[in-house]
């Protein structure tokens, strides 16, 4: 039995993930700002599936006191709830086409892919370096970080963040001789609530892709691009050289 803190477990992959870790008898702490779509998850699977209302585009935000302290407690106030954590999954995520360059959006998807998944990240670190037990963390990136897209400029370079930070981590554990692995799961177009709004190519169903991410977790793979032919996608896309990659008309 594993113990799971996933977060953005109110809906799609993080949903989907939560629903199957608990199917397996695992224990699973399910983190959003959506309570009710969690306590209704939560009824499908009440011996497996613990509920934290955590907005995580908050988690960096300092009221009065010390930062990193604020986000260890809680942070712990979750692992206390599984008796411990095995394996940390960061599925929320945000990110829309802002051509105008809106700063409130682009701030927004900071908060979330950046300020929120870096204060999670070291929780988790500062938690796994006094435990004696493996920790693994992971985290959804895109195949969007691999190069700088128009249109979502601040998607894309706030997953281009997450993919160097958990590099980075990878090394710093093999240097550090902490007990843990770092999985970076790059997914192509998924059919969830977060592309509702537009027909977009290659588009995978929620089953098939969460099916490929949780296999990926579970083999503690380091890094993973969902499915196949987004990784055929992905190899053309490094190919392009630069001056071409500006030119081309991506809406």
């Amino acid at each position: 039995m594993k113990r799971i803190i996933i977060f953005g477990a109110s809906s799609g992959i993080g949903e989907s993930l939560a629903q199957k870790y608990a199917q397996e008898g695992n224990k699973i702490c399910a983190c959003a700002r959506r309570v009710k779509n969690l306590e209704q998850l939560q009824k499908k699977f009440p011996d497996n599936i613990m509920v934290s209302g955590v907005d995580v585009a908050t988690l960096w935000e300092e009221e009065g006191g010390n930062l990193n302290e604020t986000v260890k407690c809680q942070f712990n106030d979750m692992v206390k709830m599984l008796g411990g954590v095995d394996l940390v999954i960061y599925c929320s995520g945000v990110g829309k086409q802002n051509k105008v360059l809106d700063t409130a959006i682009e701030c927004s998807t900071i908060n979330v892919n950046v300020k929120g998944f870096t204060a999670v990240v070291t929780a988790t670190v500062n938690y796994a370096k006094g435990v004696a037990h493996n920790v693994q963390f992971a985290t959804i990136a895109s195949v969007a970080s691999v190069r700088g897209i128009s249109i979502s400029a601040s998607y894309s370079a706030t997953k281009m963040y997450q993919v160097r930070y958990m590099e980075s981590m990878r090394q710093l554990a093999h240097i550090e001789k902490w007990n843990m692995n770092f999985t970076t799961i790059l997914p192509g177009f998924i059919a969830t609530d977060f592309i509702k709004d537009r027909k977009y190519p290659l588009t995978m169903s929620l089953e098939h892709a969460v099916k490929r991410i949780k296999r990926a977790i579970d083999k503690k793979k380091n890094s993973k691009i969902i499915d196949c032919k987004w990784a055929c996608v992905v190899g053309l896309w490094r190919l392009i050289p630069n001056w071409l990659w500006y030119r081309l008309p991506i809406q």
